[in-house]
């Protein structure tokens, strides 16, 4: 019989925590706005029409256009009473205070009208209150209005800058006075407040303009035996409020919509606790069943449930609070989540559900057998280019062919191509055929999708008897990485690779040490004017002196940095100190433009562009003294957040830069993807286009659509005075390479420009 524990996907420790968690929500409303967003949701796509038994007559901007000096004065309130009061209407609420008007001398005049209509008069008082339960009175209607009159509270009550509730009645000096959507109602309510009926379409309620009521256009068959709402609604009286799922809507409206409710019947409200239940019930017994297989079914399920519920109850005047359960079930998802995560790291690669490089690592020690490792050389521009689950049956039909060479023992994957495998000590001699025959399966072409793909394989060995299971696989993997960059079939690891193996596993670390002790640093080279002579810009480049091993070849480092994902450090640290630099040389009076290098990989990241903006403003560097040089495009046309990236450093006023143009990915469709300030001739082309008519051309043609395009034609690698010379009859605008000048530390840069003011390339 299996054990109850054993049989759930998560703790019961988490359980417990998630239970309490998410009753704390339900105790403390932190969930509230959850509810309020599937609420906004039913006023949003409302449906209900109002009976049309409550009309309103409005104070329009007609209304007030018409009125003399555009304001609807107190004779005229008085002959809109008169009027509705003639019309036959059944009562008559007033949607204003006239507290600060009764000293007008048309003031009686108003009363009148209000005294004549008698008891089917409502006028609206506001209430306001110092401490929950405790209403103290701010504006009440006068006593010149008479005793025939009634009254009721038009207060609103607001959560989150929007009205969600209205009151039923309210406490006036221990006077219990309804409000207007009660009295509309016709319903004797206690004090207290009720949620409102969002499905109702705030378009469906009947409006008049006042001014139509005046002369006439609206009269009997309108208003007669109707309840009329007489309320502002023009902009500059600034009545209108937030209603859920709607824009601003007039105070009027959101009485209607509260009478409307009322009418249907009496609001209840049930709380949180009953969907909290249903989810508890739900979510428990999805963690339990098969171990979690189907949670997150079960989970979007219920989630729809509730809404479901929420939205039918709401409109039966019901209130439910779904957010305590939403909460519960987001955090046994969480909790899912990360348990299946962390058992699908340590056993299993999703893609091929081979165990991975954790499994292999923590099994039992290797002792006598051998790590083999292979490795895909061409993996990411496979999985690039197949589509759908064409990587899938890559990885499968790969698999498939390298367990013909792991016969007994288990191969296991990781996520970048590479396999790995254990071959016992009684088979070392039998290796090499091993390989030699699994290359030969790999001649042959894949079929995927019917599409015929070459896939080319290399291998790694370590037979070391020595080290842990990490530091062999590890041993193996450079190996197998020493092969592909040799373009052998297999290569075995040897002592002397054990430092370069310490220095990939260890690449962070080191790379962390080097920024804070200032073995990595910025050179700069200048750029100069061809045509003028006159320094024009400079370019940061990255440099890293290791302690033990010397300088260290920025490809080597960069690229290491953008497997081990820390590339975007190491930029945002080069673009510090560029941007810091710039600005020194902007304050002394040279606006030359600082060139930074971005690897395109790093568009994706949202936050780029404001943390570069925040460098510019911190050293007050101006934007157009910037420019991003870009490399490749390949992340650029396949990510909408790299175009949008590329977008939003434009408008910030950074220039942009294609770098390396003619090589790689660089080709006419970069063009279209990045509306470049500059391009950048790749110095193979201009240190061999005296020699290569191929090449000249190349060089040529590219400074004719820089300048085609509006762009600044930039060459690199000027190493002599010729080509120098070759550059300025083609037109080229700008010039870089060691004849005009190497990279260099910042002081030095700054004593070559400022002593002297000759010309460096005259």
């Amino acid at each position: 019989m299996p054990n109850p524990v054993r049989s759930l996907i998560i703790s019961w420790r988490s359980i417990g925590l998630s239970l309490l968690l998410s009753v704390l929500v339900g105790l403390s409303a932190a969930a509230v706005p959850l509810d309020r967003l599937v609420e906004a949701a039913i006023g949003r796509f409302a449906w209900r029409p109002v009976s049309g038994d409550i009309v309103v007559v409005a104070i329009d901007e007609r209304t007030l256009d018409n009125s003399p000096k555009s304001s609807f004065s107190l004779t005229q309130h008085a002959q809109v009473v008169d009027a509705v009061n003639a019309a036959g209407a059944r009562r008559l609420f007033i949607d204003f205070y006239y507290n600060r008007r009764e000293a007008d001398s048309d003031f009686p005049r108003l009363t009148g009208a209000i005294r004549r209509m008698g008891d089917r008069v409502v006028l609206g008082l506001v209430a306001g209150s110092n401490r929950p339960g405790d209403f103290q009175p701010t504006f009440l209607p006068s006593p010149a209005f008479g005793s025939a009159a009634g009254q009721a509270s038009i207060g609103l009550e607001y959560d989150f800058w929007q009205v969600w509730r209205l009151a039923t009645a309210v406490s006036i000096g221990g006077k219990t006075v309804p409000s207007f959507s009660a009295l509309l109602a016709q319903r004797s309510l206690p004090i207290g407040s009720f949620a409102l009926d969002y499905s109702y379409r705030t378009s469906s309620i009947p409006v008049y303009e006042a001014i139509d009521l005046l002369s006439g256009k609206v009269g009997g068959r309108e208003l007669a035996g109707k309840d009329v709402v007489f309320a502002p609604t023009a902009p500059s009286f600034q009545d209108a409020h937030f209603l859920p799922g709607h824009n601003r809507v007039p105070g009027a409206f959101i009485h209607v919509i509260g009478a409307e409710t009322l009418k249907r019947g009496n609001p209840a409200d049930i709380g949180w606790m009953p969907a909290f239940a249903l989810a508890l019930l739900t979510t428990l017994g999805a963690v339990a069943f098969r171990r979690g297989r189907w949670f997150n079914a079960t989970a979007l399920g219920t989630i729809a449930a509730l809404i479901v519920v929420k939205v039918w109850l709401t409109t039966m005047l019901v209130t439910c609070s779904i957010g305590a359960a939403l909460v519960l079930i987001g955090v046994f998802g969480a909790n899912v989540s990360r348990r299946r995560r962390r058992e699908s790291a340590l056993h299993e690669n999703p893609v091929s559900g081979l165990p991975n490089f954790e499994a292999l690592r923590s099994q039992a020690p290797f002792g006598s057998h051998t790590v083999v490792a292979a490795k895909l050389v061409n993996f990411g521009d496979l999985v690039a280019f197949l589509p759908g689950e064409g990587s899938q049956q890559l990885v499968e039909q790969v698999a498939r062919r390298l367990q013909l060479a792991s016969q007994s023992t288990a191969l296991h994957h990781d996520p970048d191509g590479n396999f790995a495998w254990l071959v016992p000590f009684y088979q070392h001699s039998q290796i090499e055929a091993q390989l030699a025959g699994l290359a030969a399966l790999f001649n042959a072409p894949l079929t995927i999708g019917g599409a015929r793909i070459d896939v080319a394989i290399a291998f790694g060995v370590n037979d070391e008897f020595e080290g842990s299971n990490a530091q062999r696989l590890a041993a193996a993997l450079v190996a197998a990485d020493h092969a592909v960059r040799t373009r052998a079939l297999w290569t075995k690891h040897m002592p002397r690779q054990q430092e370069d193996a310490g220095w990939q596993l260890s690449f962070h670390s080191q790379l962390e040490d080097a920024l804070t002790g200032g073995d990595i640093w910025v050179a700069f080279q200048p750029q100069y004017g061809i045509a003028t002579g006159q320094l024009v810009g400079v370019e940061a480049l990255v440099r890293w002196t290791h302690p033990t091993r010397g300088p260290i070849p920025p490809d080597e480092f960069i690229v290491q940095a953008e497997k081990s994902q820390d590339i975007y450090r190491l930029t945002l640290f080069v673009m510090d100190q560029a941007i810091r630099s710039a600005a020194q040389l902007h304050a002394r009076g040279l606006h030359a433009n600082m060139s930074v290098n971005l690897s395109a990989a790093l568009l994706d990241h949202d936050d780029l562009v404001g943390t570069i903006r925040v460098m510019l403003t911190a050293h007050h560097l101006p934007p157009e003294l910037l420019t991003i040089e870009i490399t490749e495009t390949a992340q650029i046309e396949n990510s909408r957040q790299a175009r949008q990236t590329l977008a939003q450093l434009r408008r910030a006023g950074i220039r942009l830069s294609i770098d390396d143009y003619g090589t790689g990915q660089s080709n006419l469709e970069y063009l279209t993807e990045i509306e470049a300030d500059e391009i950048k001739i790749d110095k193979r082309f201009v240190m061999t286009m005296r020699d290569s008519q191929r090449n000249f051309e190349i060089v040529k043609s590219t400074i004719d659509l820089a300048h085609r395009l509006g762009a600044v034609a930039v060459a690199e690698g000027i190493e002599d005075a010729p080509t120098m010379a070759l550059l300025h009859q083609l037109g080229c605008d700008v010039g870089q390479g060691y004849h005009l000048g190497k990279p260099q530390l910042f002081s030095d840069l700054v004593a070559s420009i400022f002593p002297t003011s000759h010309s460096r390339i005259a």
